[in-house]
């Protein structure tokens, strides 16, 4: 029999590696791992799932609403609802899991069917929970209880604070946790905002007009990348990672007709090849949502 311990530890840097790889992991990817032969499925459809050969739940999956609020998130925490009473061992399975500190992992679905793809963090522990409303509260800032400040739970952004010296515990695990929520509200922001974008512009690159989405990222186009309140699809266009990096260096822009505009760089300068690749689409309409209210602000 394999050791639990080394199922759950696997499964997390599976994961975490597979994150690293993939912008937003396709459920292709999420089927299971391998562990000494033993072939470990690492979720359900929804909810709170423990494979069979772990005593305790492994991972938590759910879906990511349509519209950014804040209402569900504290700090760097989620709330999570508890299931139906006819599952109520399931609940029961997570409250275990918060009184021994286990470690889960949480998939959080960016994309509907019939190809989803999932938003990551692992390892991610369930602080507390309250019966009363029935809703649990899931850290995800990837950190063991106890090992930082825990953020006080409130809905607002904490703005970090000033450092008066550099040798101030209390300062330090101030910025600590305030970096760690400023981190997970982005992630999660992030998610939403890429799910959007890439959405609003079938996913296709507006310039080259690949159409791969794993290949493709949503560009911001101000420098302000902060969480808000919703998302504005108009303040992002979809790029492959060729034309994103092109655009993030300034070698291709866009008028206010919508029209590519390429600038090759002058050190080093750009050889045959690059400079056919890039110039292919100078002038070129960039390809545009449905929607007007969407295109790029210019």
């Amino acid at each position: 029999m394999l050791d639990e311990t080394r199922i759950r530890l696997e499964a997390i840097q599976h994961v975490r590696i597979l994150r690293e790889r993939w912008v937003a992991v396709p459920a292709s990817e999420l089927r299971g791992f391998t562990v000494l032969g033993e072939h470990i499925v690492l979720r359900g459809q929804q909810g709170i799932f423990k494979p069979a050969e772990l005593s305790d739940p492994l991972s938590i999956t759910t879906t990511i609403s349509s519209d950014y609020t804040h209402d569900t998130i504290e700090g760097s925490c989620v709330m999570y609802d508890f299931v139906p009473p006819s599952r109520e061992h399931e609940n029961e399975a997570l409250k275990r899991c918060a009184e021994t500190v286990l470690p889960l992992i949480y998939f959080l679905q960016l994309k509907k069917r019939p190809a989803p793809e999932y938003a990551v963090f692992a390892p991610v522990y369930v602080v507390g929970w309250d019966d009363e409303t029935r809703r649990f509260l899931v850290d995800l800032s990837e950190q063991r209880p106890g090992e930082i400040v825990q953020p006080a739970r409130t809905t607002r952004q904490l703005k970090l604070p000033e450092i008066r010296t550099p040798d101030s515990p209390n300062e330090v695990h101030e910025l600590t946790r305030s970096y760690v929520v400023s981190t997970v509200q982005r992630r999660l922001y992030e998610a939403r905002f890429r799910n959007a974008v890439l959405d609003a512009y079938r996913d296709h690159c507006a310039v080259c007009e690949l159409h791969v989405r794993p290949l493709l990222d949503a560009a911001h186009l101000t420098a302000d990348r902060d969480p808000k309140p919703f998302v504005d699809v108009s303040e992002g266009i979809a790029l492959c990672a060729t034309h994103h990096r092109a655009f993030d260096t300034n070698v291709i822009d866009f008028d206010r007709d919508y029209n590519v505009r390429v600038t090759l760089p002058t050190r080093p300068p750009a050889g045959d090849g690059e400079r056919a690749m890039l110039l292919a689409y100078d002038g070129k309409h960039l390809s545009l949502p449905g929607d007007e209210r969407q295109w790029p602000r210019v």
